[in-house]
């Protein structure tokens, strides 16, 4: 194969008449598929309340908001369960697999809980089928064709659940790099600089910048700098760490770094990093402690 087969759906018209493709799904299925609207009209509330109320069924604590958030949740669902018989191929349909994926992600529904409902659903529809009908041939095809749009119907919306998360994930370590860091004065020429969240070239760049602003601002001698909640340190971190301690140096301080987790600490190792360079104090407890002996001499 000379081409590489793209793991995300592209929008239409081209994407979705790929993935119908891919999931074998011809015209014929989409009005079979198209056809069963009306039953699954009929019979959409009691498959969802049935869902719910199985015994081992789903814990209704994991949606978000509760009780209220619960309502919401299979009204939305309702909606999004017919629209699969809908079966069309248009901005409508792709904007809809969308919104689907983004609001699970939003509303704490998990990916296990949006697959076991839909397989349930299906389920029930292609019951209904085979009680409903004196075909059973014609009844098998309009099982399968249902079967194979369900599968498409989901991996759509699957994708745009997992973008909305890929996104919302990227979202929350913007506004985490973006959280003020200040610089605490524990007592005459110390200070103790607390780093949370994310701490990317940017936001360390920024970090320098603060704490020579304070240690000129407050006449400080010894920085304690504090990264126990900061995840993850890679070599360009840990290189402006690096020249945000030694400009504490030129400023007339000196620096204590405190809360490296094992990984981080590992991290450093493999860049070439030794503790002379960051002058470690283990947790904040001793960092402080180091701090206060470092100013008595």
């Amino acid at each position: 194969m000379n081409e590489v087969i793209s793991s995300t759906i592209l929008p239409p018209e081209k994407g979705l008449q790929e993935v119908w493709g891919w999931f074998d799904v011809s015209q014929d299925d989409r009005a079979r598929v198209s056809k069963l609207l009306p039953l699954a009209e009929q019979n959409i509330e009691a498959i969802l309340q049935d869902f719910y109320a199985r015994e081992g069924g789903y814990d209704r604590r994991g949606v978000r908001g509760h009780a209220s958030g619960m309502q919401v949740v299979m009204e939305e669902q309702r909606r999004h369960l017919l629209e699969l018989y809908d079966a069309g191929l248009d901005q409508k349909y792709f904007d809809g697999r969308m919104l689907a994926g983004i609001f699970n992600e939003a509303h704490g529904v998990s990916p296990s809980l949006y697959l076991s409902l839909y397989t349930y659903s299906i389920n029930r529809i292609c019951d209904l089928i085979q009680n409903e009908t004196n075909e059973p041939a014609e009844a098998l095809e309009t099982q399968r064709a249902l079967r194979k749009m369900a599968a498409c119907h989901q991996a759509i919306t699957i994708e745009a659940f997992s973008a909305a998360r890929t996104e919302a994930i990227e979202q929350r370590e913007r506004q985490m790099s973006e959280l003020p860091t200040p610089a605490l004065r524990l007592q005459e020429g110390l200070l103790l600089v607390p780093v949370v969240g994310v701490l990317d070239s940017h936001r360390s760049r920024l970090l320098t910048m603060q704490i020579l602003d304070a240690i000129r601002d407050q006449d400080a001698r010894v920085v304690v700098l504090d990264i126990t909640g900061v995840a993850a340190v890679d070599s360009m971190v840990a290189n402006h760490l690096i020249q945000t301690m030694t400009a504490t140096r030129l400023m007339g301080a000196q620096s204590v770094l405190t809360g490296i987790s094992a990984e981080v600490a590992q991290a450093l190792v493999k860049i070439g990093v030794t503790g002379d360079a960051l002058n470690p104090a283990g947790d904040l407890e001793r960092g402080v402690a180091t701090a206060r002996r470092l100013l008595e001499r």
